[in-house]
């Protein structure tokens, strides 16, 4: 039986934090996603079986370790998908701290992403245009690129959502622009309109980036890293960070897998 992930790229994947004692974040979340991508691609799914596989993952890794936790779902099949398993990976986190109080720089991406595919709504194995972007960004000492999208519109990072501040407002490309949705941003959008910020999706191009008081990229592994650059043009550190960091924070708490006994 052929591995259809392996030889055509049809497969799905989640990444997550590790903390601190065996847990993850937000694994409703991240499996929901799965399930809706399974079922637009349809491929077999089971929630059940990939917590046992989440569960039994966390096993392996250290308790005072974090880490860094991917959930592949494989596909299987001859002429069509048969059957589908879940395997994983695992990895110690790297330090972020340098990243966090310096913040981090990003380019633009060197080709843009058709905003109707949907390819670009789900975390697919089919994943060769952001690791390509994202070689392409660390080449050139940055953290990552940003897309545009056919509209000239910023989407996303090769492995990054984007906020942009603009006074009191907090600004995030829409999902319709051609984005992942990520569960970082979700909560981050949550975290922000309960700091008393209107929190605002909407189309977001360069000629806007000298406007901005303040970027930050989001994703599960990194939280929330302020950014300093983004091609030539420079930003403060918004305070605003520490007040998101430490809403998300209390989130990841209230959100813990494997529920405590």
């Amino acid at each position: 039986m052929k591995n259809r992930t392996l030889l055509f790229g049809e497969g799905l994947f989640e990444t997550f934090r590790v903390y601190q004692g065996r847990r993850l974040a937000f694994v409703d979340d991240h499996l929901a996603r799965m399930a809706e991508g399974c079922r637009f691609f349809s491929l077999p799914f089971s929630g059940e079986e990939a917590e046992r596989t989440l569960e039994s993952a966390l096993a392996e890794i250290p308790s005072d370790t974090e880490a860094r936790l991917r959930l592949n779902l494989v596909s299987y099949g001859n002429q069509r998908v048969e059957k589908t398993a879940f395997h994983t990976a695992w990895e110690p986190l790297q330090n972020m701290d340098t990243w966090q109080s310096a913040g981090v720089t990003l380019g633009v991406a060197p080709f843009q992403k058709f905003s109707r595919s949907p390819i670009v709504r789900f975390k697919t194995t089919s994943y060769l245009e952001n690791i390509f972007v994202l070689s392409w960004a660390r080449k050139k000492g940055l953290f990552d690129a940003l897309f545009l999208n056919e509209r000239g519109e910023i989407t996303e990072g090769s492995i990054s959502n984007v906020f942009f501040l603009s006074g009191e407002e907090i600004l995030t490309p829409p999902v319709d622009a051609g984005l992942l949705p990520g569960v970082t941003r979700k909560q981050m959008i949550e975290v922000g309109q309960a700091l008393g910020r209107s929190v605002v999706e909407r189309a977001v191009t360069l000629t806007e980036l000298e406007r901005f008081n303040g970027i930050f990229v989001t994703n599960a592994l990194i939280e929330i890293l302020p950014v300093q650059m983004v091609n030539d043009v420079e930003y403060e550190i918004p305070r605003l960070i520490d007040g998101l960091r430490n809403g998300y924070r209390e989130r990841v708490e209230a959100s813990l897998f494997p529920p405590t006994p």
